[in-house]
């Protein structure tokens, strides 16, 4: 039986999660990401999405995405359709990459946006990857809280915002809220 098309999705924020099928990795290696963080980049502006943070796990990732009114599951279907194409054709594979579709949780205020964020990053932290979130390289943490530059595709003033800017008071409150478990 065919699974039901998702209803409309409304302007907002939702953090994004998506899975591959079964123990399939997502993301092999390096080349892999960066040709997920290129496709990404492309369709942000595409679909008109605003990114506030990512993180690019072995089997999975997670974005904080900004769209508007149904943008979002058109976006999503050529990014990672695309990206599987890829993938199956890089590494001689066949079959779905994906597992289930992706989660898209609404994001619905301030103190949920900042908690999405901070799960976000310290996902390879609770995976047992890193011990603190700034030595993840695949995530936008490192460019959002000053210990490196940002990801081009990364918007993260609103989280930014919230601590203060860019001053260097503010990015240590962000990286302390974020590598306090």
């Amino acid at each position: 039986m065919a699974r039901r098309a998702r209803g409309p999705v409304a302007e907002g924020t939702y953090h994004i999660t998506f899975r591959s099928a079964g123990p399939v990795a997502l993301f092999v290696d390096d080349v892999d990401r960066m040709d997920f963080l290129r496709r990404l980049a492309i369709t942000i502006p595409r679909f008109d999405w605003k990114c506030r943070a990512f993180c690019l796990m072995t089997t999975h990732y997670h974005l904080l995405l900004e769209v508007n009114a149904d943008c979002l599951q058109p976006g999503m279907h050529r990014l990672n359709g695309q990206y599987a194409q890829e993938f199956n054709r890089r590494h001689g594979r066949k079959g779905h990459l994906r597992g289930d579709r992706y989660s898209a949780t609404p994001v619905l205020t301030l103190s949920h946006l900042l908690a999405a964020f901070r799960y976000v990053v310290r996902n390879p932290v609770r995976a047992g990857l890193c011990e603190r979130p700034g030595e993840w390289l695949w995530s936008s943490f490192r460019g959002t809280a000053g210990l490196d530059g940002a990801f081009a595709l990364v918007d993260d003033e609103p989280i930014r915002s919230y601590f203060g800017g860019d001053s260097q008071e503010a990015l240590q409150r962000l990286r302390d809220f974020c590598e306090v478990s």
